[in-house]
């Protein structure tokens, strides 16, 4: 490390050196942890049921969950393995388990609900949640034994009202609530009886202290409030494992804040050494990687093509009967990031407007750069105001590659929350959700309007409406583009198609949310989540579960895809078409519909000499803009309909860019039939050619301070452009950059191409190597040879 850097990092966390190193258990734990990834896993409980008892058949459905959710962490297989100091996985004789979820919805509720599954809906029954944060704070303050409590007033205040359904289900949700607050208590307690026996059997003086101090956290934590920092950190992991375990991927939130205060007590009390905090911070990032797995032969294969054959068997390409909902089949790379939902934020800005980097940021961001893992999902708030120590950290860590940590501006994302109608103290605490999407934090169900694929509206402007791919009329009848006279018609076209399916869309998604029906949202009404309610603010006050509508906010996030090939593609059209002339709508048509066959010269001739998006081109900048402003502005026009809900704007795909892709045949920007789009707010694969700070300039013209829900721009260096302090130096002045410019997100990956290339060759020379893939990282070997092509294709940036 350069001295130079060295000096300019926070004298309690970074100048120690000795931080930054494994000490000698988590060397052997992280030791450990690798062997297992390229183990074979085995399943526990998929064959459980809770409907053996005929009166819990009887029991109200919220109640039947529960139970569920109580026989999984009474039942798993739970070990303490030597050197583990955070305790609770599911391991058995060695072997990482993957454990089930036990049958509670009888027969006939199956039956019901999977006829009520319409378009591309898939039955979601007895399955968990995503895209929520618990507010962890409130365990660690008042434990579970706290929340008991508010529950338990709540259950006498509701039966003390007259008998009615209501006043029924209402104390079977909270009595859910209790169950599973205690289940969860349950497990800890198993751990404490395991720690007591294994201490009797340790012949290691130091162990058995280390297992008795073990048993004694995890009878203090969950159930009562944390008095340590170790304690505050097991009762956050019990929490967070028992969702892991019953199928809710949940996200972390802000853990260095929530965290911190249990630190700081300590430190200031002189009660705990930095090291000893940095090895429990390192423990629970091992924690967090326990059922990683990076051998591609354990992963089902799907190809392009076998996608292809999903999505039009599905009718996904392009059927809008459920708008707003879109399902697209997982593909291997869905399966090969290890992604767990597990996103997880440091510093930025805190309620009160103070900046919240503290000593525990430090520590969070060591772990990032001490282990070549793929979770959490690490992201930095910054803002003009944050310290320069923490940019040139962050610099620091994405050296060390994989694309972490990823980088949100809070002066654009808090103002966009606030414009929503947000308060400012609550707008502030936003989190991540399980890619990069943002929410407020414990305090929203936030979910996503899929499948606003701008580049299907256009393919649906140039065909009257109808699909390439599945020949189905998805969109509206509008005029032969053989008529078209302007590029401005054609641009009319476009509106047209996409204020119709933004409309179908919000509506759809409103009217659900409204009427509480929840078919909207996939779930239907068979699903509950009592645990992630009763640690959901305001869902115990308002007496309903949170996806009913319990928590403060209820946010659907309208997600935006494939606008870079859009914009490149409509950019052509209006350059050779209607103002060059030197193509005629009949002959782009044509070859469009050939696949681009018999016409290679054109294509190549649109992908070489047509200007395109991330040059700083105003020329395409201003397409873009045009089609952002009114995605944004229609968005916004349906969403007035339903004040109760919030609808954020976003620009994404996450790692769908072949599903997208394969929604849309050929188009004006070169591409061919189903292929991959760009991915994020990125640029189209290969056509950045004028660097990182041109790319930067473009995407700032696309509106992204409107987006709330995110807009990341994924950009690559090559290594040797940032070697030394002076790289460094380099990387800390683009973030700063960035961040000053008004950017939205940004992910920032370090590649060698012919690194990558050796590593499609000789994949177990490189088992670890990382990538970043759509809202995560993937190990590199575990992905197809598709995904690995379209990363080598992707443009190596530079920084002068």
């Amino acid at each position: 490390m350069e001295t130079e850097i060295i000096e300019q990092l926070p004298v309690n966390s970074l100048k120690d050196m000795r931080l930054r190193s494994r000490s000698e258990r988590v060397e052997r734990l992280y030791a450990l942890l690798r062997e297992r990834m390229t183990q074979k896993q085995k399943n526990w409980g998929s064959n459980l049921t809770v409907l053996d008892d005929p009166s819990t058949a009887q029991l109200p459905f919220v109640l039947r969950r529960a139970k569920a959710f109580e026989k999984v962490l009474l039942e798993m297989p739970i070990d303490i393995e030597e050197d583990d100091l955070i305790i609770g996985n599911t391991v058995k004789d060695g072997i990482i388990i993957r454990v089930g979820r036990p049958k509670y919805a009888t027969e006939e509720e199956r039956k019901a609900y999977e006829e009520s599954l319409t378009g591309t809906q898939r039955s979601q029954l007895e399955t968990g949640l995503a895209h929520k944060t618990p507010y962890y704070a409130d365990v660690l303050e008042m434990g579970l034994s706290g929340i008991i409590v508010k529950i338990d007033t709540k259950i006498a205040e509701i039966a003390s009202h007259q008998p009615s359904e209501e006043r029924d289900e209402k104390v079977a949700l909270f009595q859910a609530m209790r169950l599973e607050c205690q289940a969860v208590i349950a497990m800890a307690n198993r751990y404490v009886d395991l720690a007591q026996r294994l201490s009797i059997k340790a012949s290691n003086p130091r162990r058995r202290d280390e297992l008795l101090k073990i048993a004694e956290v995890c009878r203090r934590v969950p159930e009562f409030p944390a008095s340590t920092f170790h304690e505050a950190v097991q009762s956050f992991w019990f929490i967070h494992h028992a969702f892991r375990a019953t199928g809710t991927g949940i996200s972390l939130g802000r853990i260095d804040q929530f965290l911190y205060p249990f630190l700081k007590k300590e430190l200031n009390k002189g009660e705990v050494a930095l090291e000893k905090a940095q090895e429990v911070i390192d423990c629970l990032w091992l924690c967090f990687n326990d059922r990683a797995q990076i051998c591609r032969e354990f992963f089902f294969s799907d190809t392009a093509e076998n996608l292809r054959k999903k999505l039009v068997s599905s009718g996904t390409g392009g059927d809008l009967e459920t708008p707003g909902h879109r399902t697209r089949p997982f593909s291997e790379a869905d399966r090969a990031t290890n992604h767990m939902g597990q996103n997880l934020l440091l510093s930025g800005i805190l309620p009160d407007g103070s900046d919240g980097t503290n000593e525990l940021t430090y520590i969070c961001l060591n772990s990032v750069e001490k282990f070549a893992l793929t979770q959490p999902v690490v992201t930095v708030r910054l803002h003009k105001a944050s310290p320069h120590k923490l940019l040139i950290r962050v610099a620091e860590v994405l050296k060390k590659g994989g694309g972490q940590p990823f980088i949100n501006n809070d002066d654009i994302l808090i103002q966009g929350y606030v414009d929503l109608g947000v308060p400012l103290e609550d707008a502030r605490d936003y989190a991540n959700s399980n890619c990069w999407e943002t929410m407020i934090q414990g305090k929203s169900d936030q979910e996503l309007i899929r499948g606003i694929n701008f580049l299907l509206w256009l393919e649906l402007a140039l065909n009257r409406g109808v699909s390439r791919v599945n020949g189905s009329q998805i969109g509206l009848d509008t005029k032969d583009p053989h008529s078209f006279t302007a590029f401005q018609e054609l641009m009319d076209a476009w509106k047209a198609q996409m204020d119709h399916q933004l409309k179908q869309a919000i509506d759809y998604i409103g009217r659900g949310v409204v009427n509480e029906t929840l078919e909207h949202s996939g779930h239907g009404k068979y699903c509950y989540n009592p645990l992630l309610s009763a640690l959901t603010r305001d869902c115990i006050e308002n007496e309903k579960d949170l996806i009913r509508g319990g928590a403060r906010y209820t946010i659907w996030h309208v997600m935006g895809e494939a606008l870079a090939n859009t914009i490149d593609a409509m950019t052509a059209i209006k350059k050779m078409v209607f103002e060059d002339k030197t193509v005629t709508m009949d002959e782009l048509l044509t070859a469009l519909k050939a696949d681009w066959e018999g016409f290679e010269n054109l294509r190549r001739r649109i992908v070489s000499r047509i200007p395109k998006f991330a040059n700083d081109d105003d020329y395409a900048d201003d397409i873009g803009r045009e089609l952002m402003d009114y995605f944004v502005n229609r968005s916004r026009f349906h969403a007035k309909k339903y004040p109760t809900i919030i609808f954020p704007c976003a620009i994404g795909t996450f790692s769908w860019y072949f599903q997208i892709g394969m929604e849309v045949g050929a188009t004006p920007d070169g591409r061919h039939s189903r292929k991959a789009v760009a991915a994020n707010l990125s640029p189209v694969a290969g056509t950045a050619g004028s660097g990182p700070t041109a790319a930067i300039h473009s995407y700032l013209k696309m509106q992204v301070a409107d987006l709330a829900a995110g807009a990341p721009i994924d950009l690559r260096f090559s290594k040797s452009s940032m070697k030394g302090i002076t790289g460094t130096q380099r990387l800390t002045g683009f973030i700063k950059a960035f961040i000053e410019l008004g950017g939205n997100m940004l992910t920032l990956t370090l590649t060698d191409v012919e690194e990558l290339k050796r590593a499609m060759k000789e994949p177990e020379k490189y088992r670890h190597l990382r990538v970043r893939v759509g809202g995560w990282t993937a190990y590199w070997v575990t992905l197809t040879e598709e995904y690995q092509r379209l990363h080598i294709q992707r443009v190596e940036h530079g920084l002068a």
